[in-house]
């Protein structure tokens, strides 16, 4: 990577701090931080973001989060999401008209060699 611009500094600002970065692309970003002093600023100001959030308390859901979400959608969507589906609402439609559309063609040939007369042959 030779130059970088402003708007791929931005971009290399997250995968730089969490040092994912390829050495060159590093490089290359470091050598545009010193001569940029707009850059340069984003990056200390992203600095100071994510230094914050990473002194944040981490809380822990309890154990039974995801059931209760479940419950609270399903209470909240009046059974629509998260419930045991009939059969019918589990075939998708898209399978069944294939079939449909499968059976169409060998009623149809079926029907076309039973009455071997009506073929027109050249």
């Amino acid at each position: 990577m030779e130059n970088v611009d402003h708007a791929q500094a931005n971009e290399l600002f997250s995968a730089y701090w969490d040092d994912e970065l390829a050495p060159e692309q590093a490089s290359a970003l470091e050598e545009h931080l010193r001569s940029c002093v707009v850059c340069r600023r984003e990056y200390q100001t992203f600095e100071q973001a994510i230094g914050k959030l990473g002194n944040m308390h981490r809380m822990v859901a309890p154990s039974d989060f995801a059931v209760a979400v479940r419950k609270q959608i399903n209470r909240r969507s009046k059974g629509r999401f998260f419930t045991p589906k009939r059969l019918a609402q589990r075939v998708p439609f898209e399978v069944l008209s294939l079939v449909m559309l499968g059976l169409v063609v060998a009623i149809y040939i079926l029907l076309q060699f039973a009455q071997p007369s009506a073929l027109k042959l050249p």
